[in-house]
């Protein structure tokens, strides 16, 4: 966003132009009078603008000083131009701007006005024609008679033309080139869905299908490997970095009935929560259930300690995200859990929404996806023996993700899928579809379908339908006829609809008029759903932490169990940002009455990160929590998040940490030099931004020069003035196919090499000039996969490790010649790594024969360069990222920092070496340097595998109990412990 100065140079530049425009209307008709249009201090406008500039036929298009261009989210000071068969009405943030504006375009019918060109931040003439794009740069300013500095021009024998404002013609160049090659390339969009695909893809075989019981097979793998677990290359204690105050995604919110300060969260993939003590602190339930992917939660209403989770996230639209391992279930109050055996098929991949009968124990119901992309069917199934069996009792032909049983008649069944509605009136047994488009029948294309239902009025219901930007529907008489309540206030969309990922809706259960709605923010409607109004602000959300108001995309909200309307209003609403909590939700407004409940829920979804060399500073890019900067020694909850919307691949330059880089989705290049405070776009002459590049597109920090990096699109992009400007290296390879991974040796800035979507792999020893593909080498090519990351040995640049997607047995390899020929690296039973797919892949870099692996479902470490691997190890207390989905791994100096996909970051210190001396001051770290002066500390940090070395002496110590595989060797003479 803009910061506010900018703003008003921006929107008095605005003023500045509309005033010109007056003087030339005065110019051609002396009856149009017009005044001086001045600032606050009484001067007239001066300046020069920028400011976006788009018109499309029989549309609305809302646009302002700070280029947002969101529908209904504009700042105060903005343009509104509606366009309804050729008849223009402006709104303008100041009275004076109107009329002038009106005479503007009265002068210009619809078809020149269309002919403007949306140069980003500049502008060109309007000509009398449509122009194309070869055409702008060749345009004659000197053709158009216009305003120039205030002086007037005209030329009675040509048409009058809008004058053209100042621009920098590199600035016109460069987007002329970046709309040429956005023609040429396939448009990848932002948004959730996007997402959706690039995960699922990476994971998917080649007929297009993740395998079933995938992360099931995984972990059993794993558990067989017990036995083998101290062989972990120095790994010991995790430590937590948080975020414990930002959150992540979740879709599943349990309250206790009669200790309402007893809650449960469920994260899209950090697995179950808990707070006791209504939110002030959460801890999770079961690091170790196969899926930390949860969806759904549902009570036994006799018995408070029976509960049951779903798993595997179906919300997407085309493409779900990674399976789940069916639906589990705990008898002890969500102590433990344990799976449901009949769960665990290829039908339970996708479970969407859990409801339990209200009265009796062993009855619940549950919808799912079926199928595969493009190949997409739901199911409703029941089971009446508490989850030991479960019966198919709707088929549907858009995948289910919302049931809901009439309260006072639970008989009575409501299932919402992605496209319909469906109504059982005797438990399940026969259904009607009513989204049929009939007289008093919900409209045939309702998209995604959400159901709220009312314990006062029992007959009342509502659906939240994905159409026109979100429709509020009700019936009165339990779903047979139906009326439209609200259409056209467009709260499910942003940048695009968005209601088949955040569709929610919420009625009082003691006022069946009060109603809340959640797509991208939240509506209030106190009439039944016929008037909403806007009680939330996304962007205001993340504003220090601070949560002013309620994070973006809703997925369920849910009411205290004691609310009443009177003494007790409170809701919780579960979003992509964690949970927030409103105490009345009849008064709370967009940016007050909200708080935020993520403490220490540690649930954030990391795609990236990368740190200062000390650790001190750390920047890491999460799903709809953008790129967020943690400094040490504020703890957990240290970490700022400036923005929202997908972050991606992020650094630190390590000899001035002012300077950091992220990205957004599509190689969205940001630039920050004040330590994050704030950032700016650094996109200059990257011609990939979103439009064609992976939807996180790798970027990568040169290791011996923080001025110079690599990123990767459909071609590679190389900037060596700290992204103020890039250049290509190497073209596109054709097709879909995009850059996943890139990497520089430290030592050798000309030594790059990148890796593809398809499994293309190359390298340059010129820094980009020449390019040499190597997968195909040797008698044991590579795989024909997506290439998730690459590690170039820092004292041996012939040597590397690559990495694969997918969950197959052949992700990691190893060359030792600089690719001439390639050595699967996942080890020998019974120390060979699982059917995982690996996606990220770290050298220590103090010992070049220890290697570490992110996978989904932890870390794992070889001392052998993969001959031998082993799982990181489960230590009481300090489990560390075992069962979570690592993204990537990165060197923080001799900490390793893993940044999960669900549960934030944590680090380590694997100490190949730890040294020890007496006489050393106190306070050591165990470095060559810098000693430790006990074998206490010695002994404590070390990790199996790690070698001690201990100085000649006698040091008198408690006993010690050496418990991990090791060397302890003494230096000069001989040592003694007393």
């Amino acid at each position: 966003m803009m910061n506010k100065s900018k703003f008003q140079k921006y929107f008095f530049s605005l003023l500045s132009f509309l005033f010109l425009i007056s003087i030339a209307i005065v110019a051609q008709e002396s009856t149009t009078e017009s005044s001086p249009i001045l600032e606050k201090d009484g001067q007239p406008v001066d300046g020069k603008v920028a400011f976006k500039f788009a018109i499309v036929s029989n549309s609305t298009t809302l646009w302002s000083n700070d280029g947002s261009s969101v529908n209904g989210n504009e700042p105060e000071k903005s343009l509104k131009i509606s366009i309804e068969k050729g008849k223009y009405d402006i709104e303008l943030g100041i009275p004076p701007m109107k009329p002038l504006y009106y005479d503007l375009v009265a002068k210009y019918p619809n078809p020149v006005l269309k002919t403007w060109i949306d140069m980003g931040e500049g502008f060109i003439a309007c000509p009398d024609r449509k122009v194309s794009l070869s055409e702008i740069s060749e345009l004659d300013e000197t053709k158009y008679p216009a305003v120039r500095n205030g002086e007037e021009k005209n030329n009675s024998d040509m048409a009058y033309h809008a004058p053209p404002l100042i621009r920098d013609p590199e600035m016109i160049k460069a987007k002329i080139e970046k709309k040429k090659h956005k023609e040429k390339n396939k448009s990848y969009p932002k948004s959730p869905a996007d997402r959706f695909k690039y995960r699922y893809l990476q994971r998917a075989g080649e007929d297009g299908k993740i395998p079933r019981g995938a992360l099931l097979k995984a972990k059993k793998h794993i558990d067989e490997m017990w036995d083998n677990r101290q062989r972990d290359a120095g790994l010991w204690d995790w430590e937590w970095l948080g975020p414990g105050n930002i959150g992540g995604r979740i879709r599943a919110i349990m309250i206790h009935p009669d200790n309402p300060d007893k809650m449960w969260i469920g994260g899209a993939s950090g697995g179950i929560w808990k707070t006791a003590n209504g939110g002030s602190y959460w801890q999770p339930v079961n690091d170790f259930l196969p899926s930390l992917n949860i969806t759904s939660f549902a009570m036994d209403p006799n018995d408070y300690d029976v509960m049951y989770a779903s798993t595997g996230e179906g919300f997407g639209n085309s493409w779900p995200d990674v399976p789940g391992a069916g639906i589990f279930k705990s008898t002890n109050g969500g102590l433990s859990w344990y799976q449901l055996p009949e769960t665990n098929v290829d039908s339970f991949n996708w479970v969407t929404r859990l409801a339990h009968h209200p009265e009796n124990s062993d009855i619940v119901y549950a919808t799912g996806r079926v199928g595969s992309p493009g190949n997409w069917d739901g199911k409703v199934y029941k089971t009446t023996d508490g989850g030991d069996t479960w019966n198919t009792i709707l088929n549907t032909p858009s995948f289910a993700t919302d049931v809901k049983l009439k309260p006072a008649d639970p008989s009575i069944v409501f299932v919402g899928t992605t496209n319909g509605l469906w109504i059982s009136n005797n438990s399940g047994q026969d259904w009607d579809e009513v989204t049929t488009g009939g007289v008093d029948k919900l409209p045939a294309n309702s998209g995604r379908c959400e159901i709220g239902v009312c314990e006062s009025y029992a007959s009342r219901v509502y659906a939240s339908l994905e159409r026109n930007g979100g429709e509020i529907w009700r019936s009165n008489d339990s779903g047979d006829e139906w009326d439209l309540r609200n259409s056209g206030t467009n709260y499910m969309v942003g940048s695009s609809n968005q209601g088949w990922y955040d569709n929610a809706i919420w009625v009082s259960p003691v006022n069946s008029s009060l109603v809340v709605v959640g797509g991208i923010d939240l509506y209030r409607s106190t009439d039944g759903g016929s008037n909403l109004t806007k009680i939330s602000d996304w962007r205001d959300y993340h504003n220090g932490g601070a949560s002013n108001s309620a994070h973006a995309d809703h997925h369920i909200i849910l009411e205290h169990p004691d609310y009443d309307g009177d003494f007790n209003n409170t809701v919780y609403f579960g979003n992509d940002g964690g949970i927030q909590m409103a105490s009345n939700v009849g008064t709370v407004s967009q940016n007050s009455g909200w708080t935020n409940l993520a403490n220490n829920l540690g649930i954030t979804q990391f795609y990236a990160g990368g740190a200062s060399p000390d650790g001190g500073i750390i920047v890491g890019g999460a799903q709809d929590n953008s790129y967020m900067i943690y400094t040490s020694g504020g703890g957990t909850g240290n970490w700022v998040q400036p923005n929202t919307g997908d972050g991606g691949y992020s650094s630190v330059n390590y000899n001035n940490t002012d300077i950091m880089f992220s990205s957004t989705q599509r190689l969205d290049v940001k630039k920050s030099t004040d330590g994050g405070a704030n950032w700016s776009a650094s996109n200059n002459g990257l011609l990939d931004t979103d439009n064609c590049a992976a939807f996180i597109a790798p970027v990568s920090m040169d290791p011996n020069d923080p001025t110079t990096l690599v990123g990767g699109g459909c071609s590679i992009w190389r900037t060596t003035n700290s992204a103020t400007n890039w250049s290509s290296i190497r073209g596109s390879l054709g097709g879909n196919i995009v850059c996943t991974a890139v990497d520089i040796a430290d030592g050798n800035s000309s030594k790059i090499w990148i890796g593809y979507s398809n499994g293309h792999l190359a390298y340059s020893d010129d820094a980009g000039s020449s390019w040499t593909r190597v997968d195909n080498n040797g008698d044991d090519p590579l795989p024909n996969r997506w290439i998730t990351d690459i590690a170039i040995n820092a004292n041996n640049h012939d040597e590397l490790f690559v990495t694969f997607a997918g969950y197959n047995d052949d992700n990691v390899w190893l060359t030792n010649d600089g690719g001439d020929s390639w050595l699967q690296s996942t080890g020998e039973p019974p120390h060979d790594l699982p059917e995982l797919q690996v996606n990220t892949v770290r050298y220590h870099p103090a010992n070049s024969n220890w290697i570490y692996i992110g996978t989904d479902l932890g870390i794992f470490a070889s001392e052998n360069k993969g001959y031998t691997w082993s799982t990181t190890p489960r230590y009481e207390d300090n489990e560390g990222p075992v069962n979570v989905e690592v993204d990537e791994l990165f060197w923080a100096g001799d900490e390793l920092i893993a940044a999960t996909y669900g549960r934030g970051m944590f680090k380590s210190r694997p100490l190949d070496y730890i040294y020890v001396d007496k006489d050393a001051p106190p306070g050591g770290d165990g470095s060559w340097g810098n000693p430790y002066d006990n074998v206490t500390d010695a002994a404590n940090a070390a990790g199996h595998g790690s070698n001690i070395y201990i100085y000649d002496g006698t040091y008198s110590e408690s006993p010690l109990i050496f418990y991990k595989r090791g060397l302890i060797n003494v230096v000069n003479g001989a040592v003694v412990i007393e």
